[in-house]
């Protein structure tokens, strides 16, 4: 396993994309109550090597609230990439909410995604990844950040 992340490359064409070949990604995370949540999220995108950024359309409820108390979450993606190869990812790291990020993230997410939240009343979440694990037509792979 690779100790670095490095969300480019076939990762990030499996990920930029995802929900416009019918494959978004979901994201699990505890809710306030404690209780697991998953959520599918046609929002996610590579940021940068080590980054996904996603959309909340909620401020003050749902992921946004739950991953002010507990930051732990989890995405899986699996399905096609734009060569028509699949992949299947699972992604645990730890996210927030970022304000200054809003214009950035919204405008990176799909077309048809922003439509579900056109006055971006939303909140930008972004997700630093601490571990990935894979598998493609070449065998497993994994990735992790230094001492997580």
């Amino acid at each position: 396993m690779s100790n670095k992340i490095d969300l480019t490359g076939k990762i990030q064409l499996a990920i930029d994309g995802a929900y416009d070949r019918g494959c978004p990604l979901a994201i699990a995370y505890v809710d306030g109550e404690g209780k697991p949540s998953l959520s599918v999220r046609g929002s996610v995108h590579v940021r940068n090597s080590e980054q996904l950024g996603l959309w909340a359309r909620s401020r003050d409820t749902g992921l946004a609230r739950a991953i002010a108390s507990n930051p732990s979450v989890s995405l899986i993606f699996f399905g096609p990439l734009p060569d028509g190869s699949k992949m299947l990812l699972t992604l645990r790291g730890r996210a927030h909410t970022d304000l200054a990020r809003n214009d950035e993230v919204y405008n990176g997410m799909s077309e048809v995604e922003r439509k579900y939240d056109p006055e971006a009343k939303g909140v930008a979440v972004i997700v630093d990844v601490d571990t990935i694990t894979g598998l493609t037509a070449d065998g497993p792979f994994g990735q992790s950040r230094g001492a997580v």
